[in-house]
């Protein structure tokens, strides 16, 4: 049997579909499993027990016209594999014509897809779940297989980085959404109020000062996919904002507290054993919105006491 997956992006969306693959793999040991990715997040995924491979999708490639004969002989290619199982979890037009392209007797996807893509599916799945992960399992249910909801089976594959020999917290500040950030002084209090714990920190985005002598290693926008994946797993615990990050810290079982202000803790809230979720439950949070309209700018994050993650990191790391 061979059976397509289709779930290019994001992050934190890729790793909570992972309980598809391994559910899948589970109910038919033998398929052959391949999986449609953007080609950066394309690491995440390879050497996962579960697939045969990744198909890389280079979304910032394809942005013209005249890139649609690459485009043709890409979904050709799809067709020639015959798979027999189609499976679209990304539920967007692009996504949708994937599907199609790929000619399976059955196209399975979401209920919620939009821009058009349920028009590419054989079946549809009934999806209404809060969180994105309880979604993604009903396409295991639709298929007749039992769903275990934490089986991700995501593994570092490569060494950590050097400088992490020794036990340490890790630190991942940075969210394209402002409203999703924590104020950075709050990190260097933090820091400052745990004397004796040594700390990475990880992520991309914009560079602020974080300072502990001797007990830090900056690896921000120094990190492979799968570098970040090794120093997340070998961390005591990890301290995240609501991202990809955050996501793949939990699936690897590692105690996660993440900070939630903006978006809804009950929809995106990683899935995992060890996770702890802090919100300041203001009158006007979650509000889902890129930018605080307050006067006081994004306060449900900046309520958020440093003492109070400093308390909670210090339980996880004894």
């Amino acid at each position: 049997m061979k059976i397509l997956l289709i779930k290019p992006s994001a992050l934190g969306d890729i790793v909570q579909a992972l309980p598809v693959l391994t559910g899948l793999k589970r109910q038919w040991p033998d398929a052959q499993i391949d999986w449609i990715v953007n080609d950066t997040l394309a690491p995440l995924l390879e050497g996962h027990p579960c697939l045969r491979r990744t198909i890389a999708y280079p979304r910032q490639r394809w942005t013209g016209l005249h890139r649609l004969p690459e485009i043709r002989r890409w979904g050709q290619r799809l067709a020639e594999e015959k798979y027999d199982l189609t499976l679209d979890m990304q539920g967007l037009l692009r996504s949708g014509l994937m599907a199609w392209a790929a000619a399976s007797p059955r196209r399975i996807g979401l209920a919620s897809a939009r821009e058009g893509a349920r028009l590419f599916y054989s079946e549809l799945v009934i999806d209404n779940a809060l969180s994105a992960a309880e979604r993604y399992l009903t396409c295991l249910e639709h298929l007749g297989i039992a769903p275990q909801p934490l089986d991700f089976q995501l593994r570092a594959q490569v060494p950590r980085p050097a400088g992490l020999e020794q036990p340490y917290l890790a630190l991942h500040p940075y969210s394209r959404w402002r409203t999703k950030l924590w104020p950075w002084r709050y990190y260097q209090e933090l820091v400052d109020a745990m004397p004796g714990q040594r700390f990475a920190v990880v992520g991309e985005g914009p560079w602020f000062p974080l300072d502990a002598p001797g007990r830090l290693v900056d690896l921000r926008g120094r990190l492979t996919l799968p570098q970040l994946v090794s120093t997340l797993d070998g961390a005591q615990a990890v301290l995240s904002t609501d991202s990809g990050p955050a996501h793949i810290a939990a699936a690897l079982g590692r105690p996660t507290l993440v900070l939630f202000g903006a978006t809804d803790w009950r929809r995106t809230k990683p899935a995992g054993s060890q996770v702890f979720v802090q919100t300041a439950g203001l009158f006007c949070s979650p509000c889902l919105k890129r930018k605080c309209w307050r006067d006081t700018q994004v306060e449900c994050m900046g309520v958020l006491d440093p003492q109070r993650m400093r308390d909670l990191l210090t339980s996880f790391a004894s």
